[in-house]
């Protein structure tokens, strides 16, 4: 049996996608505590998988909508946990906002093309990305968050890129691109220790910066 680079490349995606989302998941399941987590990350997330399994069965590309499919359960229970267990609730506009702009990029494909919904998927990943660090970056206490989702999430998305040069699928590129920013941004954060993260987001008066976690996490 002959398997094309474009398949190999495809199904890594698919396998990575979905180890994305499960660190995420078991966390919240484990610990009950979503510090540091934006719910609305979660849920713009999981109206993006929907929107880029609708795409790639759209455009015949199994390997665009299988990635997007299979991580989309973890990314939706994540979601109902988050919300359950007290994760940042700011932002939740976004949401309403991204399904939206989806909706109408769709509608606009019969009068001008694919290029809107293609841009618009290509950088969807940035409503994931974008509340995600904001919350962790402004957030004392990041220990609700699994880092190993997001390190999973720089191999995908380089496999996504990979995948998108070879079937030529811009919207696969610019995911990629975005993906790999935002991933970086928020392991930086995680990785910051405490003391030097209290210096550029100062704790509110009386917390000692090198206090335990469960002390920051009031201070959240």
């Amino acid at each position: 049996m002959n398997i094309s680079l474009a398949t190999t490349l495809g199904l890594a995606a698919t396998l990575l996608a979905f180890a994305c989302t499960v660190p995420q998941l078991a966390k919240l399941v484990r610990g009950r505590s979503a510090a540091g987590i934006s719910v609305a990350a979660l849920a713009n997330s999981t109206i993006s998988g929907i929107a880029w399994t609708v795409f790639g069965l759209a455009e015949g590309e199994i390997w665009v909508a299988l990635p997007a499919f299979v991580a989309l359960p973890a990314t939706a229970g994540a979601l109902v946990l988050a919300w359950r267990d007290g994760g940042s609730r700011a932002r939740m506009w976004l949401p309403v906002v991204w399904l939206a702009v989806i909706l109408s990029a769709t509608a606009a494909v019969p009068l001008v093309g694919a290029v809107p919904i293609t841009v618009v998927l290509g950088c969807s990943v940035a409503l994931l990305i974008t509340p995600a660090a904001i919350t962790a970056w402004r957030s004392h206490d990041v220990s609700g968050i699994a880092a190993s989702g997001w390190v999973f999430l720089v191999f995908d998305a380089l496999l996504c890129g990979a995948y998108g040069v070879i079937a030529d699928v811009d919207a696969n590129v610019l995911y990629a691109i975005t993906a790999t920013l935002g991933a970086v941004a928020v392991l930086t954060r995680v990785s910051l220790p405490a003391h030097v993260h209290a210096r550029i987001v100062p704790l509110p008066a009386g917390i000692d910066p090198n206090v335990q976690r469960e002390d920051l996490s009031l201070a959240a």
